[in-house]
């Protein structure tokens, strides 16, 4: 897919009245974004930065060689070489006997001669790098990484980076607090210009000398594609590429386990690595938690075992979790030295992992996919994994809406404005991620409005669902014979039954995931549970669990089909309207909309809306702390509300108040909702 990017001038390091000013040039192409802040520790930002360029240009997938042409090659270097030796002995034999001894000193141009040629091997490889760019965009395109993500949120500054072998990613988030000074921001996501050259300035940073970080602000006064200084690129983004970065984002929202590990336990196992070199199988790490006891890490295939001597495990029980693709823990030296403790979060056994590392106000996350050359968009394949984490049509579009205008939130706040179970809320979040709209920040346990692109990832990008998912799903409704359901205790079943002539049986976790499993099937001995569930095991954990989600569930308290509308509301006219709701067994939305159909004649005659709301009482516009909430109304009354806001000149949340407060009274002395 191509998409356009705009570049004011290069990213780069500048002088700034005796200080420095890293400016990052934001892509034109995409909504303001800036930002202008004093770093209070400029090595903490280097070392995490530089981590985060290990994480953008890595690539750890293996070649394949075509070894004809390089046996071909041998036979004639060997020739070649054979009579090169015999010329250049002949050659010696004769300068040394013609020199006899004395020593010629070196041409006085050699200097001039060597510049000259290097610019000519440079010029060669510009033209080569944007012949290639044109002629082959694939191929550059993996030669050269797509540029980093930078979101600037009303808290914090992060980096987002993905590695061109799409098997890790790395996130720098930078608090608010890491900035000195008066600064400024604009809030927003936008790519900046990326180059090795802005990865040397950044080795550059001493704390002796104040450092910005300035997203340029007068990047946004060009306005037209003419302007002096302008770089416009069309480049061919891969759709695995972008269906990676989302996948990424889909792991850290799904359930998993989290573990606290010291510094020395990580420098540890980096240590050994550094310094061995396995020749044999299996090459993993094995996470070891025993509930009560510290956390361990087992190195295979050397059998060394590391112990933590810091907090102990929580869980409930006994785990072992293997780790592939270890050697792209090396990304996270640089980071030792300034780090305070790192959090590993794992979703099982060959399945991706997330490690943080926590420095004061900066935050450092890798996450890595099952192994090196299992990319996120293929190999890890998290549709698979998901569990039952299945929202109803628009929950997903409901959040976006709700994100929007808060930017970020808690998880409990999202239930709380949508109404639904957390799976499905869960859910919801998932497909936000899928599509490039949404990040789980572990650290702050918050989730963020974050565009990955301009425009959201549909389906023709994110590729056709699994076959294994699809397949499992039809086998579920028509061919499953459940054999075995028995309780194990901690919300686990142990589930057997016959699907379509195949046998299966595994353990069902609390969370719809399976924690071990067993079938006869082709697919599951090739990948186990790696690639997630086969058809079979998909299929017995969609009959396992029918019976509870076909279970009358209780009245929704938003119609997630709706995108709602996001009104800011005074802390006593919410908690009014919260009031009234569980009086009534009802919820804050059909609440709203009756005080909004009782009050409307009234609405309709008023000329101003302070003939509705006293200045002194608690709805008038610009009084006391407000909230945002989301309200999900039928469409109709979204029109009244929006046309009746527009013709009294206040926002729609007035219009809101309004009804509140000339319905309340009415409301409470009736004990249902009135058509």
């Amino acid at each position: 897919m191509s998409f356009d990017f705009r570049y004011l001038g290069h990213s780069g390091l500048r002088d700034a009245g005796g200080a420095q000013a890293l400016a990052f040039a934001p892509n034109l192409a995409r909504p303001p974004v800036f930002f202008d802040g004093e770093l209070l520790h400029p090595l903490r930002f280097r070392e995490a930065m530089s981590a985060l360029h290990e994480v953008v240009v890595g690539d750890g997938r293996p070649v394949k060689k075509d070894r004809t042409q390089w046996r071909a090659f041998q036979a004639s270097r060997a020739r070649d070489e054979q009579h090169l030796r015999a010329e250049l002995l002949d050659r010696a034999r004769v300068e040394a006997a013609r020199k006899l001894g004395t020593e010629e000193p070196p041409p006085a141009d050699l200097t001039p001669r060597f510049r000259a040629a290097h610019r000519r091997y440079w010029s060669a490889r510009t033209r080569w790098a944007d012949e290639l760019a044109r002629k082959d965009p694939a191929l550059f395109r993996a030669l050269v990484p797509c540029d980093p993500i930078v979101t600037v949120a009303p808290d914090v500054v992060f980096f987002e980076g993905f590695a061109k072998d799409e098997s890790a990613y790395g996130c720098l988030t930078v608090a608010r607090d890491a900035f000195g000074g008066e600064g400024a921001a604009g809030n927003g996501t936008t790519n900046v210009d990326y180059s090795l050259e802005l990865y040397e300035h950044f080795q550059t940073l001493r704390t002796y000398r104040p450092t910005r970080l300035f997203v340029d602000p007068t990047g946004f006064e060009v306005h037209t594609g003419s302007a002096g200084g302008v770089r416009e690129e069309k480049i061919d983004v891969p759709p695995s590429w972008l269906r990676g970065f989302g996948q990424i984002q889909a792991a850290m929202m799904l359930p998993a386990t989290r573990v606290t590990l010291p510094v020395e336990l990580v420098y540890g196992v980096l240590a050994f690595l550094r310094r061995h070199r396995e020749k044999a199988g299996p090459r993993c790490l094995r996470l070891v938690l025993v509930p009560g006891a510290p956390p361990a890490i087992v190195i295979d295939p050397f059998g060394v075992e590391l112990r933590a001597k810091g907090p102990v495990y929580e869980g409930a029980k006994l785990e072992e979790v293997k780790l592939w693709g270890r050697r792209r823990l090396m990304t996270l030296a640089r980071l030792l030295p300034l780090t305070e403790r790192f959090e590993v979060t794992v979703l099982g056994s060959g399945l991706p992992s997330i490690w943080t590392a926590h420095m004061g106000e900066m935050r450092f996350t890798l996450a890595l996919s099952g192994w090196t050359a299992n990319d996120w968009a293929r190999g890890a394949n998290l549709d698979a994994v998901r569990g039952g984490l299945e929202a109803p049509p628009g929950a997903a579009d409901a959040l976006l809406r709700y994100l929007e205008v808060q930017r970020a939130a808690p998880i409990l706040e999202l239930e709380r404005q949508i109404g639904l179970p957390r799976a499905q809320v869960q859910g919801a979040l998932v497909d936000l991620a899928r599509r490039g709209q949404c990040v789980h920040d572990l650290g702050a346990g918050v989730y963020r409005h974050r565009p990955l692109m301009p425009v959201a990832l549909g389906e023709a990008l994110l590729g056709p669902e699994s076959p294994e998912v699809a397949e499992g799903r039809r086998l579920a409704l028509r061919d499953v014979k459940i054999e075995r359901d028995t309780p194990m205790g901690l919300g686990r079943r142990l589930l057997g039954a016959r699907v379509s002539g195949t046998g299966c049986e595994g353990i069902l976790d609390l969370d719809g995931a399976f924690s071990a499993a067993k079938c006869s099937c082709s697919f599951f001995h090739q990948n186990r549970l790696r690639k997630g569930p086969c058809r079979h095991l998909f299929a017995l954990r969609a009959a396992a669990t029918r019976s509870a989600w076909a279970m009358p569930a209780p009245p929704p308290q938003v119609d997630p089909s709706r995108a709602g509308l996001v009104v800011h509301l005074p802390q006593a006219v919410l908690a009014g309207l919260e009031e009234e709701a569980r009086r009534r067994g009802a919820t804050i939305h059909a609440v709203a909309e009756q005080a909004f159909r009782i009050a409307r004649e009234r609405l309709q005659r008023a000329r101003a809306i302070e003939e509705l709301l006293a200045p002194e009482g608690a709805g008038y516009r610009g009084a006391g702390a407000k909230v945002t909430q989301l309200l999900s109304l039928p469409p109709a009354v979204e029109g009244d509300l929006q046309r009746e806001a527009a013709r009294l000149d206040v926002p729609v949340s007035s219009i809101v108040v309004a009804s509140w407060e000339l319905a309340k009274d009415v409301m409470r002395r009736t004990s249902s909702l009135l058509g």
